[in-house]
């Protein structure tokens, strides 16, 4: 057994993994973007068998998501899954760059990495952002309504994102493109990046501290991670067993009555101060 172990491990490779991190990367707020990632990947794989039951087109899609929800044995709760980890995965990555920009691991030579995660937190509100319209009920309508009002803002730059560009085939088939297409194949992309510079660059010191102190095997942080991944889905799965994601019906064009999703209160508070402010954000948190 031995001998087969040591021989799959270096023909797969896996003693790549056998190198030195810090002994505090095995804690919580160090294994943050450990739980992004498991949501990240819980969600690729729950979006993947929601597919199969998903009619994009506005006539058919929120109808769709209700049989979905009444009809397909468990549907209800492979939705529920979908959606809590999408909102978890939200806390995980805010939490994790706070965490990054608290103990000042963004500074010399980690740079291009904070901006590589800045990027993919973008990446990450587009898909929920999609994820939000693609129900189409009133909450999804409204969403996409503030979105082309912004669209508009950028004139010619901004008919891409608006049904002027493609006149012959819904904007919410084209939205539902790259929502299972475009921005998780670029997320992914994105996310190896990511993970290949914290290797290269290895985790930062403790903060106030030069030196990255007492080191343990990073399989030993797999093993934390592999627990906290764990532990992130099973509060995935508690949490659709017990609260169901919200769905309406079919939108009523034109009519402005729900909140948006806490996620992006901020953006649409931002409208008062107009589409400036939409550009100034991300620039500011880079």
């Amino acid at each position: 057994v031995n001998k087969l172990q040591s021989l799959l491990k270096h023909r797969l490779g896996l003693d790549t993994l056998e190198y030195e991190i810090p002994e505090h990367s095995n804690s919580i707020k160090y294994s943050l973007g450990g739980m992004t990632i498991t949501s990240f990947g819980v969600l690729v794989i729950s979006g993947i068998l929601l597919a199969q039951f998903f009619n994009p087109t506005p006539e058919r899609a929120n109808s769709s998501v209700h049989f979905l929800m009444d009809q397909v044995y468990l549907g209800w709760f492979l939705r529920g899954i979908h959606f809590w980890a999408g909102e978890i995965l939200t806390i995980t990555i805010i939490l994790h760059m706070i965490r990054v920009f608290y103990t000042a691991s963004y500074k010399n030579p980690r740079e291009v990495n904070w901006l590589i995660g800045v990027v993919l937190l973008g990446f990450m509100t587009t898909l929920m952002f999609t994820g939000t319209v693609l129900k189409w009920d009133q909450e999804g309508y409204e969403a996409l309504d503030h979105f082309l009002w912004v669209a508009e803002k950028f004139g010619i730059l901004g008919v891409p994102l608006t049904e002027k560009f493609s006149p012959g085939v819904p904007l919410l088939s084209r939205i539902y493109m790259a929502h299972i297409s475009f921005l998780p194949i670029v997320t992914m992309g994105l996310l190896g990046l990511h993970v290949f510079y914290i290797k290269y660059h290895k985790l930062s010191a403790k903060p106030g501290e030069t030196d990255a102190g007492r080191m343990i095997p990073f399989t030993n942080h797999m093993a934390y991670l592999r627990r906290a991944g764990i532990g992130i889905f099973t509060l995935i799965c508690l949490l659709a067993l017990t609260v169901a994601p919200p769905l309406g019906n079919a939108p009523i064009m034109g009519l402005e009555v729900t909140k948006p999703p806490w996620q992006f209160v901020w953006i649409y508070a931002l409208e008062n101060l107009w589409v400036p402010s939409l550009i100034v954000a991300p620039i500011l948190i880079g």
